[in-house]
């Protein structure tokens, strides 16, 4: 039996589409509606995002694909989390701008003032169901989640990733600072070393490292002893 793999992705600033609607329309109206307001510039999550490290995740799934039952979520700052197959509208709208998510957050109601910049991302994602959703998937049962997030993304994903379900084997690539975001899973430095040794941008390095993760990947076998022995993940993170 192929092992199920799930792999966590973010959302990326270059999309397919101008931006046809900004943080306040997004918190205001549906996905659905605003799909059917502009028809032309919805796209499937996988293909909205342009990003290169979107990219390099894509293919990654690719060859993952080859050896695994694969399912793929993307965490939308916009939209929450949305399989890679959800259609949705070109958006402008991030969790990497703090006074982006400080008006947010007022708009849901909530006391910004009485929240650090941490917990206004946690908040908010909280208000978009993202934890909550991530709960349920990860109750799933998979062998093996691979979190490829930046900082921001980690702390709205954070409370669905301090309760994994013990069966399964979660890894996440991450930055030194970050790494206390990562709750259970075992951690994958996505550090100045990895960045170097990989020739890449720090933009790119999350999903440049799930790419050389995913093609020294041969078969299941791989998949299992990456199970069994969580530091070999970060030993084929890197090329040899």
């Amino acid at each position: 039996m192929e092992p199920d793999v799930l792999v966590v992705s973010p959302c990326s600033g270059s999309k397919r589409y101008d931006a046809v609607a900004d943080c306040r329309r997004v918190d205001e109206k549906s996905r659905k509606a605003l799909n059917e307001e502009f028809p032309e510039s919805v796209a499937s999550a996988a293909e909205m995002y342009t990003g290169r490290e979107h990219g390099h995740i894509q293919s990654a799934l690719e060859r993952l694909s080859e050896v695994a039952n694969v399912d793929w979520r993307i965490i939308s700052a916009g939209f929450g989390v949305l399989a890679s197959s959800t259609e949705i509208p070109s958006y402008e709208c991030t969790f990497n701008e703090i006074e982006q998510v400080r008006e947010r957050a007022e708009r849901f109601g909530l006391d910004a003032e009485e929240l650090t910049n941490n917990g206004l991302v946690a908040a908010v994602s909280r208000e978009k169901n993202i934890p909550q959703d991530l709960r349920q998937i990860f109750a799933e049962g998979y062998d093996l989640v691979f979190v490829a997030l930046g900082t921001k993304y980690l702390i709205a994903a954070q409370e669905a990733l301090t309760s994994l379900p013990e069966e399964t084997a979660a890894f996440a690539f991450a930055s030194k600072g970050s790494r206390e975001y990562i709750g259970d899973c075992y951690w994958i430095p996505a550090t100045e070393s990895e960045r170097s040794q990989l020739g890449t941008t720090w933009l790119e390095l999350r999903g440049r490292e799930l790419l050389t993760l995913a093609q020294s990947i041969v078969n299941q076998q791989d998949l299992e002893r990456i199970q069994e022995n969580p530091e070999r993940a970060r030993e084929l993170s890197i090329p040899s």
